[in-house]
């Protein structure tokens, strides 16, 4: 993947270099809300758990921790390695969505309860082997994640073809979090909204900061030669 480290300086010209990644989800997200306008979130998760097998489960039971918040923190480690200022941004990125996925889960909506409890476990289709949570549904922190870090690197990178298999990436990590009875609908959607507009607006403001310091890297070199000279002697 080619790395794309300009800077650029407006934030429409971020979105339009990112349409790839960027429009997918914006028709995605007025389709489902579309979805939840007509069926409503509780009608629109009974359809969506409804479709399963044993290979799905197999998948997206395994394909769900993906977006588990870890993984954003070792993105702000590996991209030390293309400058500081992705990494930094990154990590304002995930730090600010965690802070807002706590307000809303265990402060503004802690009554919001998720789908196991909401239905009742005989009207789900639950995977052998997984127990779903049952409180603070409201939003979903795997979408959050998913969404976040999956931009992210494609605002990174020029081949439109990576940057659309990111966007599917998230896709399959957000539907992921409903197949397995974790959250609703509305959930997923409104995680993957915020991670969006969070991370879109952070990369832009970081594209306004003016440092050489910046934009270095760590490097790391291994001497080799040295290594074997000693192994000789």
């Amino acid at each position: 993947m080619d790395l794309n480290s300009g800077r650029t300086s407006g934030i429409l010209q971020i979105i339009w270099d990112n349409r790839y990644s960027i429009a997918p989800f914006l028709i995605l997200f007025t389709v489902i809300a579309a979805l939840l306008g007509l069926q409503g979130n509780d009608r629109l998760f009974l359809e969506v758990n409804g479709f399963h097998s044993k290979i799905a489960d197999f998948l997206f039971v395994n394909l769900t921790n993906m977006g588990n918040g870890f993984i954003a923190f070792l993105v702000v480690l590996v991209l030390l390695r293309v400058s500081y200022r992705e990494s930094l941004t990154f990590l304002v990125v995930t730090l600010l969505l965690s802070l807002l996925e706590y307000v809303l889960k265990k402060i503004l909506f802690p009554e919001f309860i998720r789908p196991v409890l909401y239905f009742g476990p005989a009207s789900l289709h639950l995977i052998p082997g997984y127990n779903p949570p049952l409180l603070h549904t409201f939003p979903s922190g795997h979408s959050i994640t998913a969404f976040s870090v999956c931009l992210f690197l494609s605002f990174l990178i020029t081949k439109k073809l990576w940057k659309f298999f990111l966007f599917f990436v998230a896709l399959i990590i957000g539907y992921s979090r409903i197949y397995i009875s974790a959250h609703f609908p509305f959930d997923v959607v409104m995680g993957s909204f915020l991670a969006v507009v969070v991370t879109t607006l952070a990369f832009y403001l970081s594209r306004q900061i003016h440092n050489d310091w910046i934009d270095k890297r760590i490097r790391v070199r291994i001497n080799f030669r040295s290594q074997n000279n000693q192994h000789d002697s």
